[in-house]
């Protein structure tokens, strides 16, 4: 790397890694966000970094999930190339041509650009808290599901996909499920493996132009919970661990959905008022990003194609292929199992009322089609929640705990 860098990292990703790179780096600059817990990835962080890259100035960003994305996106709109430097195997982002940023309290996600280059120390990656680990491991499971969705989607209505950038995020599944015990056991090679598992599904989504191969209902349900965070209802939560939970249900609603719980297939019906009280309730005043999502989805599964199967030995033949996708699942139950991910209310402060409405409303907040907006349509998701959330959820979503959600949020624009 030539020229100048700025190191770009937090308090506890300082002491990690942050302070050896600079003295490594010689002459390079720092900047320093003191928060050791609560950094959220907002344009006024984005805008703190860009604010320090002069010409020649390369950033460096030292730590995970948030600091990775504050800096992608900062380099990208300087149009600058960036380098990363990740302290824990927690998340699949390092890689990616996306930058999850948060606006108005919801996750969106906006192009930006990949790093030049990405170096980590195993000792490094070990000396992490375990929880990060779990995360990772959590980020990594949660492809089983985001793969049947993306294809039921190319099955069902068209959409793009491709067999070869499925299959290398399928490959890392397959080692994750193996080796997530010993990566718990801080194993060097193990996390080494699981870090470049995690790399590796970052790939796909910059070879894809989307987080499609990696993201599905699982990760809806994580941005949920990051809106429900945002809005003080619940404490945030390490994206991994969230989507390993999710993943759970994910799982169980896929089942029911292409594996014998829709047994005729119908033309889908629209969702009956999807931004309506009952899911205000949960998601305050829409933003305009939530209603332009919304919209888009509803446009896209509007229109049936030639895909849409139009009698029952081609649903037969769908549900076929879709069953056949979903053999990696009892595998990564017992990983879920081993990174001590459970399948019950209460963990991560999301409540049986909460888990009941974020398979309602999560799909609201991102047009992606998954196996939600399927049993929508086919008028099951009653019966699917009733069999894939755990007895005392219900199928019934009232209002959420905690406070209302204040003032209406200002409309986001579409793009910062």
């Amino acid at each position: 790397m030539g020229g100048a860098a700025l190191v770009v990292m937090d308090a506890n990703t300082r002491e990690a890694a942050g302070a050896r790179v600079t003295a490594v780096l010689g002459a390079a600059d720092e900047l320093v966000f003191h928060q050791r817990a609560g950094l959220r990835p907002g344009m006024e962080e984005v805008t703190a970094v860009r604010e320090r890259l002069g010409p020649g100035i390369t950033p460096v960003a030292v730590g995970s999930g948030v600091i990775t994305d504050i800096v992608r996106y900062a380099a990208h709109l300087s149009d600058t190339d960036f380098v990363s430097v990740p302290t824990a195997a927690s998340m699949d982002g390092y890689a990616s041509g996306v930058a999850a940023m948060e606006v108005e309290g919801v996750k969106v996600t906006y192009p930006a650009r990949p790093p030049v280059a990405i170096l980590a120390d195993p000792g490094v990656l070990a000396a992490a808290p375990p929880e990060l680990t779990r995360a990772g491991i959590g980020d990594l499971l949660g492809k089983a599901t985001a793969a049947v969705d993306w294809l039921a989607a190319h099955l069902l209505y068209g959409e793009s996909y491709d067999e070869r950038i499925a299959e290398r995020v399928q490959a890392v599944l397959r080692e994750t499920t193996a080796g997530a015990g010993r990566a718990l056991a801080g194993e060097a090679d193990a996390l080494r493996a699981l870090l470049a598992g995690l790399v590796q599904s970052g790939v796909a989504i910059a070879l894809a132009g989307s987080s499609r191969p990696a993201s599905g209902c699982e990760h809806h349900a994580s941005h949920f919970w990051d809106l429900l965070a945002a809005q003080g209802r619940r404490p945030h939560a390490l994206h991994g661990l969230q989507v390993g939970y999710a993943t759970w249900f994910a799982m169980r609603l896929q089942r029911f959905a292409y594996a014998g719980g829709v047994p005729a297939l119908r033309r889908p019906a629209p969702a009956a008022d999807p931004l309506g009280p009952a899911a205000r309730e949960w998601l305050g005043q829409p933003t305009a990003e939530i209603v332009a999502a919304v919209e888009e989805k509803r446009r896209w599964t509007a229109t049936i194609g030639p895909r849409w199967p139009e009698d029952a030995r081609r649903w037969h033949e769908v549900c076929a292929t879709l069953t056949a996708a979903m053999q990696p699942f009892p595998a990564v139950e017992r990983a879920l199992a081993v990174a001590e991910i459970p399948d019950g209310p209460g963990f991560l402060d999301v409540d049986a009322a909460t888990l009941a409405a974020t398979f309602r409303h999560a799909t609201r907040l991102r047009a992606r089609y998954t196996v939600v907006d399927f049993l929508e349509g086919q008028a099951a998701l009653d019966a699917a929640l009733a069999v894939a959330l755990p007895a005392g959820c219900g199928v019934t979503s009232g209002p959420p705990p905690g406070p209302p959600p204040g003032p209406p949020p200002r409309a986001a624009p579409r793009q910062p």
